[in-house]
């Protein structure tokens, strides 16, 4: 038999405990890759019209505990408290300014806004260039760690960029400006209502969260009740297993020509509109919690905009929301729960947007609505041409051939056509013989090429770039 002494085995115990715990350091970091802290892009811009603008440093997931960020900034013609400020303020550290931001716990991001001081005037060189000085455990600073902030409207020549579109559950409607090299991410069940802010009287539904309406032939809410509904839960919700051509009249038509929504114009006459019963579809999750349903009427006000009225289906009573037009806008909009609410940003502000959406398709017996993921959709003044990589690649495309392009103003003009798959038993994927010129509502003209449908494996975060062909 062999005797240790006291001695021996403690050294023995000591070097067990140092190799397992060298283990589980190892296991822990292989379980989770780094999470790093970016900027959402490289380069933005303040226009002349803005008052401020959010600048977001971002991780690559949330985390368990708050973690201090600390940012340089360097200012070029301009001078904080007299051009500018922001918030949160300056602070100065051996005569470097900082700015010092906190990602709470839970969170994945943090903002600083970037503001004009009133009455302030630019020559539209001035700069502020924000770097990512610093992060707390176990946050490590990624590779976009630096941003410059133009205060004159930024027209990119090139660009490249992930869209924010949330992950798998695709949260996010994402609106991406390409010459400001600019996107806005807004959660897709954060309205339910669109109203037009043109000279027509149009009501647009939530194509972002499987909403549908259908008319009712009463004009009076309160006289609406459960029995004008049977049978709706089947005949106005999307079927992604047995669609049917006769629901297409209960979606907007996916085209966003305003002549075909799911809700008739706004007459001019009060008593002419109509009651429609609301699908609020779907929100965001797996399995994904339907929104319930609304009894709603739409009449003209005499401040030139619209009335909503609207209810609970069994209600008795309803409520009154006032909508005015704002020309800087294609569409205001409206929850049934939190009242107006930003969602597109002005008419100017945005090209083309990233979402999930109530499109259309046809297995061989009509037209059907078919609910779809990673739709790129365009804004009402743009128009968007295809190429074949066959025709001209990518990098040899240039003003000379934007002549003799086809054009189309159709807000599905890329729609899905960028990608291929994702459907049953078929993985999805970019197609790479093809992309697209972009002539924005300033007449710039861009030609625009998506990079990766996904993220480390994961569907939300598609990326594109960009190429400035024409400045209008």
């Amino acid at each position: 038999m062999v005797k240790l002494n006291a001695g021996k085995i403690s050294a023995i115990l000591l070097m067990t405990a140092l190799f397992a715990g060298a283990c589980r350091k190892k296991d822990a970091t292989l379980q989770e890759p780094d999470n790093l802290a970016n900027f959402e892009t490289s380069a933005q811009g303040i226009s002349a019209s803005e008052n401020s603008i959010v600048v977001k440093v971002k991780l690559s997931r949330a985390v368990k505990n708050d973690v201090a960020v600390i940012l340089n900034l360097t200012a070029q013609g301009a001078q904080y408290g007299t051009d500018y400020t922001t918030t949160p303020a300056v602070t100065s550290t051996s005569g470097t300014a900082n700015i010092l931001l906190t990602i709470p716990s839970g969170n994945s991001e943090a903002s600083v806004t970037i503001n004009k001081v009133a009455g302030a005037l630019f020559d539209g060189d001035e700069k502020l260039v924000l770097d990512v000085y610093s992060t707390a455990s176990p946050v490590i600073i990624g590779a976009t760690r630096q941003i410059t902030i133009s205060f004159s409207e930024l027209i990119a020549a090139t660009a490249t960029a992930t869209i924010n579109g949330g992950g798998a559950n695709y949260p996010n409607k994402v609106f991406i400006d390409l010459s400001a090299n600019r996107q806005t991410a807004v959660q897709r069940t954060a309205w339910d209502l669109g109203f037009y802010a043109g000279a027509d009287f149009r009501v647009i539904l939530n194509s972002s969260s499987a909403m549908m309406a259908k008319q009712l032939n009463k004009t009076d809410l309160n006289q609406v009740t459960s029995a004008d509904t049977v049978g709706f839960a089947t005949e106005v919700a999307f079927s992604q297993t047995a669609p049917v051509t006769s629901a297409m009249a209960y979606i907007d038509h996916p085209s966003g020509d305003l002549t075909r929504t799911a809700i008739a114009e706004i007459a001019a006459t009060a008593g002419d509109n109509k009651v429609y019963i609301v699908n609020r579809g779907f929100g965001i999750g797996t399995p994904a919690p339907e929104r319930g349903w609304k009894k709603i009427r739409v009449i003209r006000n005499t401040s030139g905009g619209y009335t909503l009225q609207y209810a609970d289906i069994a209600a008795t009573s309803y409520q009154e929301i006032n909508v005015a037009k704002d020309a800087s806008y294609f569409f205001k909009y409206i929850s049934f729960e939190t009242g107006a609410v930003n969602v597109e940003p002005a008419a100017t502000k945005w090209d083309i947007a990233w979402t999930y959406f109530s499109n259309s398709t046809n297995f061989g017996g009509g037209e059907v609505p078919y609910l779809f993921q990673d739709i790129v959709l365009q804004n009402r003044n743009v128009q968007v041409a295809k190429v074949m990589t066959t025709t001209k690649t990518f990098e040899a495309f240039a003003e000379a051939d934007l002549t003799g392009l086809t054009w189309s103003s159709s807000q599905t003009a890329i729609g899905s056509d960028w990608r291929s798959g994702g459907g049953p038993g078929t993985a999805p994927a970019v197609r790479t013989d093809r992309y697209y010129i972009i002539k924005d509502g300033d007449n710039n003209y861009y030609k625009l090429r998506f990079t990766a449908l996904t993220q480390n494996g994961e569907r939300g975060y598609p990326a594109y770039e960009i190429a400035l062909i024409k400045e209008g």
